[in-house]
């Protein structure tokens, strides 16, 4: 489990995360959702050791996050950011492969263990037909299957997903939250910010809402999700409904 303790997240003098204290479990998906500035990102960023905190702490499964070597907490921990893609002309596989690094020795080669789970993430991520294409040929959406698949390939125990729908169609958005629901399944822990409210709905078994970096609410997503803390993170009236059997958030 992950564990946050009173912990505050500073972006030069801006306070973006204030004061947070929860646990968040593995075997479950934590959606994370809350208004433009809210500090999602920055919370997610804090929780893959990517920001120091300004105070307080994370433990990973009692451990300081911060004292773990970085090849353990990469081995541990799957981030995926909103953007990111290598900067040099690589292929696709190669890309996915990168995702291996944590489970490598320094001068070691991949072996048919890496090359198993690098072409398990491909087709699970429906990009197999585009592995020997180069990166920065493929399209936004494509690019984004590629990122999902590298964190896949990493087998951690947590995956922290920043807007893994962004630049998907209808039915990869769907396929993701597929994905990510089966990780969860599978035991691992993940932690994904969105900002479709609906599909948070579908998604989440937690939810986190977070407004000027403060907690609104969270706990399991059929208790959290109402209109009153809808209103009070997005200043915004909402009614949920039920329709063909889901969660549907309209705008009042």
């Amino acid at each position: 489990m992950i564990q946050l303790e009173t912990l505050s997240v500073h972006l030069g003098q801006l306070l973006v995360v204030d004061d947070l204290s929860l646990t968040l479990h593995r075997g479950r998906v934590t959606v994370i959702i809350g208004p433009n500035g809210a500090g999602k990102t920055s919370l997610l960023r804090a929780l893959a050791c990517l920001v120091r905190p300004s105070s307080g702490k994370i433990l990973l499964d009692g451990d300081t996050l911060s004292d773990l070597k970085a090849e353990d907490r990469a081995r541990r921990i799957g981030y995926l950011p909103q953007n990111g893609v290598p900067a040099w002309a690589v292929t696709v596989r190669d890309m996915v492969a990168l995702g291996r690094i944590p489970h490598i020795g320094r001068f070691a080669a991949p072996n048919a263990q890496d090359d198993a789970a690098v072409e398990t993430a491909m087709a699970d991520a429906d990009i197999l037909h585009l592995a020997d294409r180069r990166v920065d040929s493929l399209s936004g959406g494509e690019r984004a299957r590629a990122k999902f698949a590298r964190i896949l390939a990493g087998e951690s125990d947590w995956i922290l997903a920043d807007e893994p729908l962004a630049n998907l169609d209808p039915s990869h958005q769907r396929d993701t939250l597929r994905l990510l629901k089966q990780a969860a399944q599978s035991g691992k822990g993940v932690v994904v910010v969105l900002h479709q409210l609906n599909a948070a709905a579908r998604l989440a078994d937690d939810l986190l809402l977070l407004k000027q970096g403060r907690v609104c609410g969270f706990g399991p997503c059929s208790e959290v999700l109402t209109s009153e803390a809808l209103m009070t993170t997005f200043d915004m009236a909402m009614e949920i409904v039920t329709l063909g059997g889901r969660t549907a958030i309209l705008p009042r």
